[in-house]
């Protein structure tokens, strides 16, 4: 009995003190900053519960983490089982090769660049050296990407503008505006374009004074998600 008393009193003495006036619709609750804060019933049980929601939520979160790593790290053995290490190597790839361009659109007519909208695509790839493999799908003369990750994305274009024969100079109505070229990305959940890469070139004066040929390449590594849309655009598609 006596052994009992003292650890009622020792519990007694080391709870922390109640004010002793605590107003109706009023509750005392332990505080992020101290033992015990009395106040509103409503604010402080949302605070509260706020608090242990939340650290129950990131516990939940790092317990679903692990077993999504614990997860695929068995996929990911199951799988070099069977495929060994080709799995790996199944990375979305695509080459695609240009064709003739459809007219331009009104929309097109005033734009500082212009997609090129045909690719040789699907069947059409048997002739040349291009190529759709592991996921990379074809819509609308965009590239579609499958999955998440790093990619290394290039675009290689030859241009060709007429001259005036007697000065040589481009028969262009801008001389100063330059030549673009440039890959771009969309992404419909995102719902604006952005660029990703451009080149950019001044018209020049050539030895010949009938035409002109230009060589553009672009190319960067960069992160792109499921879902993103990649473009090539032009100043000039006439180009």
């Amino acid at each position: 009995v006596v052994a009992c008393l003292i650890i009622v009193l020792a519990l007694v003495w080391t709870m922390p003190e109640i004010p002793k006036t605590v107003k109706t619709g009023e509750i005392c609750l332990p505080s992020e900053i101290g033992p015990l804060k009395c106040g509103s019933t409503a604010d402080l049980l949302h605070g509260y519960l706020e608090r242990e929601i939340a650290t129950k939520y990131d516990e939940v979160k790092r317990q679903d983490q692990e077993k999504q790593e614990n997860h695929l790290k068995k996929v990911s053995a199951r799988l070099m089982n069977i495929y060994d290490k080709s799995f790996w190597e199944m990375k979305p790839a695509a080459k695609l090769t240009g064709k003739e361009q459809p007219d331009l659109r009104k929309s097109d007519i005033s734009a500082d660049m212009v997609p090129i909208r045909e690719w040789c695509n699907g069947r059409e790839l048997y002739d040349t050296k291009g190529f759709m493999r592991y996921g990379i799908r074809y819509r609308n003369g965009r590239l579609v990407v499958p999955v998440d990750g790093t990619y290394f994305i290039y675009s290689n274009l030859d241009f060709f503008e007429s001259c005036n024969p007697s000065s040589g100079l481009p028969d262009v109505k801008d001389i100063n505006k330059p030549i673009k070229h440039g890959i771009f990305k969309f992404n419909i959940l995102e719902g604006e374009e952005e660029e990703l890469v451009t080149n950019v070139q001044p018209h020049t004066i050539p030895t010949n004074r009938y035409y002109n040929s230009y060589n553009s390449y672009v190319s960067s590594l960069v992160e792109l998600k499921a879902g993103d849309e990649l473009s090539v655009k032009v100043s000039n598609i006439t180009y």
